[in-house]
Parts: structure tokens; sequence; C-alpha cells
């Protein structure tokens, strides 16, 4: 699997005799289960930001992850107490800081530049569409009866858009409010992504010589891709259906990537010797995929369009 990375922040020590902005608190579960841990951090400015706790055996520190989604993650050891802990968990506030004042600065740029592509490019399948719009609903149920292709419908309460694909355009017509318009792009290329790259994963299957029992195109919000086994041995590969927008190159590593788990399911120096046996520059190709990932266009990352 390609898990995005995070940011990881390490702390400085808080002044004796300061009050510590940090609380525990726990969540109950909506199924009846263990409550869970949550970390209350509250910033200079008065932002309160809560982080819930994944715990793990090989964790020795505390270390905080804050996605591009703005989403707060406190990795702890398994067994520690947060009770007592308080003054340990205020010394990662300077660099949570920071961390939030660079993503409430990307957010807002990423605000003011939300307009539709002009053009939109698919390297996996060589092609580059028009965006443009058509008009309003009613001129786009007309169009759909001349139109070769099922049209993309999208509808939110009393708004309602239609994309329709002729030839190398993409048309919209109805409400073309930036949301509406990002799921409807989101979901015409997942329909390109489901006509081919399962078809690039069986290829690139036969080249590593392994067996491929079924590739699915989904929606991950945080990896490129995933693989799992079959009672027979055979690879179930899962990919992001971004991957339609990578370079062919990068597409084809990603899908090499996922193959080679069949034979390693982990990341160990013995995936990475499958791994280079294919590809000898997999440390740049992966840097890469991680690059394109926070590279994505606004209308295509996991936060858009929701």
């Amino acid at each position: 699997m390609l898990p995005v990375m995070l940011l990881p922040l390490k702390g400085k020590n808080v002044p004796s005799g300061a009050p510590c902005p940090v609380r525990l608190e726990r969540e109950t579960c909506r199924s009846g289960g263990i409550a869970a841990e949550v970390v209350v951090f509250s910033l200079a400015d008065g932002t309160v930001l809560r982080a819930g706790v994944r715990r793990s055996a090989r964790a020795r520190r505390f270390v905080l992850r804050l996605s591009e989604e703005g989403e707060l993650c406190l990795g702890a050891p398994a067994g520690l107490a947060l009770s007592g802990q308080t003054t340990r968990l205020a010394s990662l506030l300077p660099g949570l800081e920071r961390a939030w004042r660079a993503y409430c600065a990307r957010r807002e740029a990423s605000a003011a530049s939300r307009v539709l592509p002009e053009r939109l490019s698919l390297p996996v399948l060589g092609r580059e569409c028009r965006v443009r719009h058509g008009g309003d609903w009613q001129r786009g149920c007309a169009a759909v009866a001349c139109g070769a292709q099922p049209p993309i419908r999208v509808e939110d309460k009393a708004r309602r858009l239609l994309l329709l694909e002729s030839g190398d355009a993409l048309t919209l017509y109805g409400d073309t409010e930036t949301d509406l318009a990002a799921t409807a792009l989101r979901l015409w290329c997942r329909r390109q992504a489901e006509g081919r790259l399962p078809e690039l994963v069986r290829q690139q299957a036969q080249r590593c010589g392994v067996a491929v029992s079924r590739v699915g195109v989904r929606d991950q919000r945080s990896r490129w891709g995933s693989c799992t086994r079959d009672r027979e041995g055979a690879g179930r590969i899962s990919l992001n259906w971004r991957a339609i927008l990578l370079p062919e190159e990068d597409a084809i590593f990603l899908c090499l990537h996922e193959l080679c788990h069949i034979r390693q399911m982990n990341h160990s120096p013995a995936f990475r010797q499958e791994l280079a046996r294919y590809a000898a520059d997999w440390p740049l190709r992966e840097r890469r995929l991680h690059d394109f990932w926070r590279a994505l266009p606004w209308w295509a990352r996991p936060s858009a369009g929701r």
C-alpha cells in the first residue's frame, strides 16, 4: 500500500508554571463499544483542535499528524496512559501552531483558486478534454438525446447539473456551482478509470508473472492503491481512480508496486528488492507519487465535492 505521508511534529519544552492548553476526553462510540480517546489542543488564537489517538506497539514517543484535509491524529505508545502526560503533550503545541497556520494558508489559497479547469488531461488514456459550460438544465436534457455517451447527473436538493461527453469536450449544464462541478468531474474520471486501470494492472501482472483474481477502482482518501490475497494466493488489487490522472509511467509503477505485494505483503527489504526488479529507481518513483498526490487539482482532492 502507498499511504499518504503525514506531518510529524517535534515539540519543545513548555515553560514551567504556564497553563496547560491540553485536555483529555473520551468519545462514546455510536456502536456502544469502548470509548475513543481524544486529546483536545487549544491554540493561541483560540482555535480548538481535536486529535484522535492511534496507539502502536512500535511507537516510542508522541507524534502528531495533520492530514491534507485538516484531520489531526496523535500516535502514542501502546499501554502508556495519557493521564499525567498533558505537559508532554503540550510540548507539541509550537509545532502544531506552525503546521496549522500553514494548513490554513493553503486552504485559503485553494479556495481563492477554485475555478473549473479549462482542460482535463488523462495521460494514461492519451486524452485531453475541454471543459465548458453549455447552458441550463433544460438545454442539457435536450442534449442528452443527441449524445452518444451516458450523462453524468449530480443533484443536491434543488441544485442539478449534467455533464455530457462529446468527442474531446466535457460540457456542463445546469447549476455549475464549483462543488457540483467537482463531483461531476470526479465521477467522469472514475468512469474512465474503471475502463482502463484494470486492464493496465492485468498487463503488468503478466509482466511480473503473478496471478490477479480481481481488480477494483475505488475512491480511497489517503492512498493510491492496496493489495490483498485470496485463498488461492492470487492478488486482489484496488486502485484509486485518481491514478487515471497520473503520467502513464507513474501509473504503471503504481501497478507494479501493488503487484509486488502479492509476493511480499509488507514494505520489508524483501519487498523493496522485489520492486527493484521492475523499477531500479523505485525510491524516486514513490516520491513522484507522493508529490503528485499533494499537487492534485482542487476538484480531485478527497475533500472536494463533499
